[in-house]
């Protein structure tokens, strides 16, 4: 998660930056820049991997979600009944696990990719 919240990842802009990769650019769509944003919510590679998250929000997800999935509701906005409250809380922290799950799910293929394109230029 902190890979995906800072950016410093698997992430061709990153890796270009740091001269690990010959591109910012990504490797499955015509982005001229792999950030992570554009990873998380853009790159339609990823489109099935969000599928989760889509369903829970009902619309696709889109970085301006980002703050609410990872801090959940703003206590003045929770209702003062507690029982609703206790709903509303368990509801973000579900929202919150599938997107840590797609996060995870996310990064861990681009990682094993990045680690056969690099076996392949040691290789060449």
């Amino acid at each position: 998660m902190t890979q995906a919240l800072t950016g410093h990842g698997c992430f061709q802009h990153y890796l270009h930056r740091m001269g690990r990769a010959p591109s910012p650019r990504c490797m499955h769509c015509p982005c001229g820049s792999d950030t992570a944003e554009h990873t998380l919510f853009h790159c339609p590679n990823w489109d099935g991997l969000r599928g989760d998250l889509r369903n829970r929000l009902g619309r696709t997800p889109s970085v301006a979600d980002a703050p609410d999935i990872l801090c959940g509701p703003l206590f003045e906005d929770l209702p003062a009944n507690h029982q609703e409250r206790d709903l509303a809380l368990r509801e973000a922290e579900e929202t919150f696990r599938i997107f840590y799950k797609m996060v995870v799910d996310i990064l861990k293929l681009k990682e094993e990719e990045e680690r056969v394109r690099q076996a392949a230029e040691v290789n060449d």
